[in-house]
């Protein structure tokens, strides 16, 4: 009878498992918490990393703008600067859509590597932006060209 009794005596002195159902509510203000906490932090990185591009961007945009205006002074002619400043233009834009674009299509079909497919549009994106500026600064020539002599014209025909 002691020998049943032993066998069963671990079994009797368990107790059943309850399972907790307590809801612990500081646990879950601190997850919510890290979770505010984690996606303001998140914003505040893109604003700061969104200012940083802009003002780089803007740096940019000032060396071409001074370059041009240095080419200007250079040649002594304004219509040279302002070409200076489309072409320059147009390459650099070019070139970031490019890179962008070929980024982009490299992450949805797999043909190349991350830094190829960055390389390689950019390299489009700078040949055909020095085209489309030298195209533009022809275009945008001709147009004031015909522009002025249409307002010469007007002129002379009222006085």
């Amino acid at each position: 009878m002691t020998i049943i009794l032993l066998k069963f005596i671990p079994l009797l002195l368990q107790t059943n498992n309850v399972e907790d159902e307590e809801f612990n509510l500081f646990l879950f203000s601190m997850l919510i918490s890290g979770l505010i906490f984690i996606c303001i932090s998140l914003v505040i990185a893109i604003l700061v990393v969104i200012i940083l591009l802009l003002i780089v961007f803007g740096f940019i945009t000032i060396g071409a703008l001074s370059a041009s205006v240095l080419v200007g002074l250079n040649k002594k002619s304004i219509t040279t600067g302002f070409r200076t400043f489309v072409i320059f233009f147009s390459t650099f834009a070019m070139a970031v859509i490019g890179a962008l674009s070929f980024w982009i299509l490299n992450r949805i079909v797999h043909w190349w590597s991350q830094m190829k497919s960055i390389i390689l549009g950019s390299s489009i994106g700078l040949i055909s932006g020095l085209i489309i500026g030298i195209v533009a600064a022809y275009i945008i020539k001709k147009l004031s060209t015909f522009l002025k002599n249409k307002l010469d014209r007007k002129r002379i025909g009222f006085s």
